[in-house]
């Protein structure tokens, strides 16, 4: 019985790579996003959304109402690196791009968003009327709670 689960656990060990190597590949040949799946993405990420992510023409239609994507933006048009640059550069984001009808891939929006996730909660944090973001918290009770009471 130990041979068994050890020859199992040998078996895992060695095809376990492999399958994580077949993921990155998928990953990696994902196809171009749309500016509908580009909107859920900076919902998840830059909002920290806590529901479940609206579908693609909702989250659009929110953005687009905030003033966070163009007003021309529509939920199944494919979004290329030129949209991105636009999208990005009133938030701060300076995104030089060498092929502005390139598309855009999962992978780089995603990975794109997290590098920058600080200045798009920042932006959106002040777009919304919350002042500053989750990332900027001032305790000012630290001190007061263990200061002795007469150093008022």
């Amino acid at each position: 019985m130990r041979r068994l689960l050890m020859a199992v656990g040998v078996i895992l060990l060695i095809s376990a790579p492999a399958l994580a190597q077949s993921n990155i590949e998928e990953i990696r040949t994902k196809s171009s996003i749309t500016q509908g799946e580009f909107s859920q993405l900076v919902m998840d990420i830059a909002l920290g959304y806590e529901q479940s992510t609206p579908d693609a023409v909702t989250a659009v239609e929110k953005l687009k109402g905030w003033g966070i994507v163009p007003a021309s933006w529509e939920a199944g048009t494919t979004l290329t690196h030129g949209d991105l640059a636009l999208a990005l550069r009133p938030i701060g984001i300076d995104l030089s791009v060498s092929k502005p009808d390139g598309e855009v891939s999962g992978v780089f929006a995603e990975s794109l968003l997290w590098r920058e996730v600080g200045k798009l909660r920042d932006y959106m944090a002040k777009r919304l009327g919350h002042g500053l973001s989750a990332n900027h918290v001032l305790d000012a009770g630290v001190d007061r709670a263990v200061s002795p009471s007469e150093l008022d």
